[in-house]
């Protein structure tokens, strides 16, 4: 009997020790949902606070799956609105930026190709949301909001307007690290007759990429 009590006593005692050397839950580590503060180091990473800044901006083409080349004018800014946000805005108030190829997505409507004629700028357009506190990746949201785009005042679209307004949502993933973002857009282009929901793929990063292999 007392060896058959010191070998029970035995397995509880080992079995505890186990217990407590396991590792910890992976849930424990990374919480299911982002942290809901936008982080301040990853617009460090993304913006450079220099004249004229710009990221590399590609746009996925549906129809010819490919990448687009870099869209060159996207000027980036932190917001005005708010600092733990990004934007794009250009340098000349007058003119404005090649918002996510806005300017030749609608350009029937626009009618011009000319980001200059467009004349969008957005000042708040995404937040980054690391997975936890101090990770290097996160969720990038997009401020759901109206982008007002000017029309060149010979465009056949609803004439005597001078602009009409493509609402915008959606969000992608980022990471710190290689310094990309991944990015889906939805358009609301109920405003010209078009969809609800028309969703766009982009990739936005520090240095150039190398797409389409």
């Amino acid at each position: 009997m007392n060896k058959l009590l010191i070998f029970l006593i035995f397995m509880v005692t080992l079995s505890a020790g186990c217990r407590e050397e396991e590792p910890p839950l992976k849930e424990d580590l990374y919480p299911e949902e982002p942290l809901s503060t936008p982080s301040s180091s990853a617009i460090n990473v993304f913006h450079q606070n220099i004249p004229n800044y710009q990221l590399f901006v590609y746009r996925y083409n549906e129809d010819t799956k490919l990448w687009s080349n870099r869209i060159i004018g996207h000027f980036s800014i932190i917001s005005t609105q708010d600092p733990n946000y990004l934007g794009f805005v250009h340098p000349v108030a007058t003119s404005g930026v090649t918002f996510l190829d806005m300017h030749r997505l609608y350009a029937t409507q626009i009618g011009s190709t000319n980001a200059v004629t467009a004349k969008i700028n957005v000042d708040k357009f995404i937040g980054f949301f690391p997975d936890f506190e101090g990770a290097k990746t996160g969720i990038v949201r997009v401020v759901p909001q109206d982008i007002t785009v000017s029309k060149n005042p010979n465009s056949t679209f609803e004439p005597g307007v001078p602009t009409f307004k493509i609402g915008i949502s959606g969000e992608g993933t980022y990471d710190e690290r290689t310094k990309i973002i991944n990015l889906e857009v939805i358009f609301n282009e109920t405003a010209i007759g078009g969809p609800a929901e028309v969703k766009r793929k982009y990739t936005m990063s520090v240095e150039a990429q190398t797409l389409n292999l």
